[in-house]
C-alpha cells in the first residue's frame, strides 16, 4: 500500500498546511478534497462533489463536517478555516490539535485534546473515503475518551448544493427536509430530482438557530484574486456522548441519490431511516483501500515511484454515462474529458497500469463517434453535439492504437487469446477508422485541415485554435499557430507510418501511406530546420502555387521534441542531438518544459492573477510538466544507451518526485508551473497527461530498460 505520511512538522503554521490539498474519487467523475490541515481553500473543494451525469453535472453538496469536543471542561472546536464573512475575516485553527495526517487513496486525520496524565484526554481519528461507483461519503470515526468524565461530542454539516465551478450568492441555499431516525433527507428546490441522506450510527439530530454563512469568500482565494464565494445550509448538529473511558466507533454516511423521474416530496418521502452498525463507514474505507491495493498489484515489478504515479492515475479514470463507456477526465477539479488530453495520457493511464479493458473501451468509444475524419474534443451532453475543434488529437490516436497493440504483445501476463481478439478489434473496429483519418486529413476537413502538395499538414484559420495552445480570449487569439504546426507534422508522419505497419499486420497493401510517409519525410527538415538556432521551427507558412515558404516563426518552443520523442524518426541522430540540446537548455526547468523560451519578447513567466492575466501566460512561458514525457523519451532515444545518460535520464526525475511528494495535491502532479523560479505549481491541481506521461516514460524509459541493461 502506498501511504503519504504527514505529522505536526508538515504545518507549522496554517499558511503552509493550506497550500497542500488532497482528492478522492469515486470512478463516476465525483470527488471529495480539502487542503492538509482540513480546511478549505477554493470553492470547488468539498468532501462530496457529486456527478448527477458521470463525469459532468458535478455538484458540491457536503462542504465539509465540523467536529467539536466538551471534555473536562474545555470546548475544543477542530474547524479549520480562514473565511471572510460580510467583510469580516474569520480564522478558525483546529489544525493546532491535529497530530498526524495519512493519504493513500482515502484519509486519514487523527486529534488528540486535552490531557489526561501521559495520554491526551481525547482522540479522534477521522477517516475518509468514497464508496467506488455511487455518490456517497463514508466518515469514519474511531473514538477514545481516556479521561474519567463523559464527553459530548457535536458534528456540523456544511450542506450545500452549487455546481463545483459556480459560486453562490446573497441567499441561502434552500431545501425540503425530512428527519427520518437516524437519517436526515434533503431535496434541494433548484434541483427537486436530487436527495441528499445523511445517515448516523449513533447520536441524535438537534435543530440549529444559526442555520448558515451566507456570502462567505475564501481567504486564499482572495489573495490569488480569484473570485470565490459562497453560502452554506447548517439545519441540524449531530450529537453524540462517550462516557469516561470508553472507545467508540461511529460512521456518518453521506449519499446523493438522482432520480430522473420522481421529484420534490415524492422523493422525499421515498427516504427512510437507514440502520448504521458503529463500523459502517469504516467497511467503505476498508474497500476503498483493498480496491486500491488490488490496482498497484496489478503491474507486478514496480518500484516506489511508479506505484505512486500509478495510485495518481485512478482519479482521471471513470466512466462516462452517455458512452456507457470508461473515458479520462483531463485534470481535477474542473475539467471533464477532452479529445487530446485523453490521448495523450492514454499510455500512461491505461497501459502502464495494466487497465487493458479500460484501454480497448476508450479507442472504441473515439472510434463511434468520429466525424469527417476527426475525433472528438468533448463527447455529447445533455443531447448537444460533440466538438472536433482540434488538429492533433486524431493524429494522437494512432499513436495510442500502435501502444495498445505493443504492450499487449510485450506483457508476458497476457493470455493469448486476449491478444489475438484484441488485434481482431484493431482489425475490424479500429483499422477503418484510421484510413478514414489519413483520407480525410488528405483530401481536407474542418478546420482547414489538409495536406500541402508537398505531404505536410496545415491547420486553422480566422479565430480557429486547433493545436494544444488553443487560448483565445474573446476575438484575442493568444498563441496563432495557424500554418504547418511541428508537432502536427511529426505526429502525421508517425500516423502514416503506423498505418503502414497496420497494413504489413493485417496482410493489407500499405504501399500508399508508406510513400506518402516518405514524402513528409523527405520534405520536414527543409521546412522546419533552422539551421541558426540549431532547432526546429514551430510553425510554418508555406505556399503551394510558388512552392515556398511565406513564414516560418523561429520562437523556441516545446513541440519540437515530438520530432524525436514519437516512435518513427524524422530526423537524423545528430539534427535530433541539436534539437534535445536547445529544449534542454532553452526550456527545461526542472518540474516542466517553457511553452515559450524566456528571452522571447512575449515570455510570461508567472501563471498568476485574474483568469485573463493567467491566459496570457498559459502558453508563453508557463511550464508544463506533461510535456517531460517526450522529453525524457527523446534524451533516452539518443543518450539513454550509455551509462552517463542512464544516470542523467533518472535524475531527470528528481524535480516531479518531489513535486508529487510536497507540493501542491498530495500525490498528484499540477497542470502548469511558474516558468520563472522557484516554479510554483498551478492550474489544476492535479492532470491527466501530467501523470500519464511522467508514468508513460518513466516506465519506459527506465524500468523497461533497466530490464534489458
Amino acid at each position: 500500500m502506498i501511504r503519504y505520511e504527514f505529522n505536526r512538522t508538515s504545518w507549522p503554521d496554517y499558511d503552509t498546511g493550506d497550500q497542500r490539498e488532497w482528492v478522492i474519487t469515486n470512478g463516476l467523475g465525483s470527488y471529495g478534497g480539502a487542503s492538509l490541515i482540513g480546511g478549505l481553500n477554493r470553492t470547488h473543494q468539498g468532501l462530496l462533489v457529486a456527478s448527477l451525469c458521470s463525469p459532468t453535472m458535478r455538484y458540491v453538496t457536503l462542504e465539509r463536517m465540523n467536529e467539536m469536543v466538551d471534555i473536562c471542561g474545555n470546548n475544543y472546536d477542530l474547524e479549520t478555516s480562514r473565511r471572510r464573512i460580510n467583510g469580516h475575516q474569520l480564522l478558525k485553527e483546529g489544525y493546532r490539535y491535529l497530530t498526524d495526517v495519512v493519504y493513500d487513496g482515502t484519509v486519514t486525520y487523527h486529534y488528540a485534546l486535552g490531557s489526561a496524565s501521559e495520554k491526551p484526554a481525547f482522540e479522534i481519528t477521522k477517516y475518509i473515503a468514497l464508496k467506488r461507483d455511487e455518490n456517497t461519503l463514508a466518515l469514519a470515526y474511531d473514538l477514545i475518551n481516556h479521561s474519567d468524565d463523559e464527553a459530548s461530542l457535536t458534528f456540523t454539516p456544511w450542506l450545500n448544493f452549487r455546481e463545483h465551478n459556480t459560486l453562490s450568492r446573497d441567499s441561502l441555499p434552500k431545501f425540503d427536509m425530512l428527519l427520518t431516525g437516524n437519517t436526515l433527507s434533503l431535496v434541494p428546490r433548484v434541483n427537486p430530482y436530487v436527495r441528499i441522506d445523511i445517515s448516523i450510527s449513533d447520536g441524535q439530530f438537534v435543530l440549529r438557530k444559526q442555520k448558515a454563512a451566507v456570502n462567505s469568500e475564501l481567504i486564499t482565494e482572495v489573495k490569488l484574486k480569484t473570485e470565490g464565494l459562497t453560502s452554506h445550509f447548517t439545519p441540524y448538529d449531530i450529537t453524540l456522548k462517550i462516557p469516561g473511558g470508553i472507545t467508540k466507533s461511529f460512521s456518518i454516511i453521506v449519499s446523493v441519490n438522482y432520480s430522473e423521474v420522481i421529484q420534490g416530496m415524492a422523493l422525499l418521502q421515498q427516504a427512510s431511516d437507514c440502520f448504521l452498525d458503529g463500523r459502517a463507514a469504516h467497511k467503505i474505507v476498508e474497500k476503498s483501500r483493498i480496491y486500491y491495493d488490488k490496482l498497484l498489484k496489478k503491474v507486478p515489478g514496480t518500484d516506489d515511484f511508479a506505484k505512486r504515479l500509478i495510485l495518481a492515475s485512478d482519479a482521471f479514470l471513470c466512466k462516462r454515462k452517455s458512452t456507457d463507456t470508461e473515458t479520462i477526465l483531463a485534470g481535477l477539479p474542473w475539467f471533464t474529458d477532452w479529445g487530446r488530453d485523453t490521448m495523450i495520457a492514454f499510455t500512461g493511464l491505461t497501459l502502464c497500469t495494466g487497465r487493458y479493458d479500460d484501454a480497448g473501451q476508450i479507442l472504441f468509444t473515439f472510434a463511434k463517434y468520429m466525424e469527417n475524419g476527426l475525433v472528438p474534443n468533448m463527447f455529447p451532453d445533455d443531447n448537444s453535439k460533440p466538438l472536433y475543434n482540434t488538429a492533433d488529437a486524431s493524429l494522437w490516436y494512432f499513436i495510442a492504437v500502435y501502444k495498445y497493440l505493443k504492450y499487449l504483445g510485450s506483457d508476458e501476463n497476457v493470455d493469448k487469446n486476449y491478444l489475438k481478439s484484441a488485434a481482431e478489434f484493431i482489425k475490424d473496429s479500429i483499422f477503418p477508422c484510421l484510413i478514414s483519418i489519413i483520407d480525410a486529413y488528405e483530401k481536407g476537413t474542418d478546420y482547414s485541415i489538409r495536406m500541402l502538395n508537398n505531404g505536410l499538414i496545415a491547420c486553422g484559420s480566422d479565430l480557429d485554435q486547433v493545436t494544444w495552445m488553443d487560448v483565445r480570449v474573446g476575438d484575442k487569439v493568444m498563441t496563432p499557430r495557424h500554418g504547418c504546426p511541428v508537432e502536427i507534422n511529426a505526429l502525421w508522419y508517425n500516423a502514416l507510418c503506423i498505418t503502414d505497419y497496420l497494413c504489413r499486420l493485417f496482410g493489407y497493401d500499405g504501399s500508399h501511406y508508406r510513400e506518402l510517409s516518405e514524402l513528409v519525410k523527405y520534405n520536414f527538415k527543409p521546412a522546419f530546420f533552422n539551421q541558426l538556432s540549431g532547432c526546429l521551427y514551430d510553425v510554418v507558412v508555406y505556399n503551394e502555387e510558388r512552392g515556398d515558404f511565406t513564414s516560418k516563426d523561429d520562437s523556441i518552443r516545446p513541440n519540437q521534441i515530438y520530432a524525436v520523442s514519437l516512435p518513427f524518426d524524422l530526423l537524423s541522430p545528430m539534427d535530433a542531438r541539436q534539437v534535445v540540446d536547445v529544449v534542454m537548455r532553452r526550456l527545461y526547468v526542472g518540474v516542466g518544459l517553457r511553452t515559450l523560451s524566456s528571452d522571447h519578447p512575449d515570455y510570461h513567466g508567472l501563471y498568476r492573477g485574474a483568469l485573463e492575466e493567467r491566459d496570457e501566460a498559459y502558453h508563453q512561458g508557463t511550464a508544463w510538466p506533461y510535456l517531460l514525457g517526450a522529453f525524457f523519451t527523446a534524451y533516452s532515444k539518443l543518450y539513454g544507451a550509455t551509462s552517463d545518460g542512464r544516470e542523467t535520464l533518472i535524475k531527470f526525475f528528481e524535480p516531479i518526485k518531489k513535486h508529487l511528494m510536497n507540493d501542491n495535491c498530495i500525490g498528484g502532479i499540477c497542470e502548469v508551473f511558474d516558468g520563472d523560479k522557484p516554479h510554483l505549481g498551478g492550474g489544476c491541481y492535479t492532470q491527466a497527461w501530467s501523470v500519464g506521461e511522467i508514468l508513460r516514460s518513466y516506465t519506459e524509459d527506465v524500468l523497461r530498460k533497466k530490464k534489458t541493461v
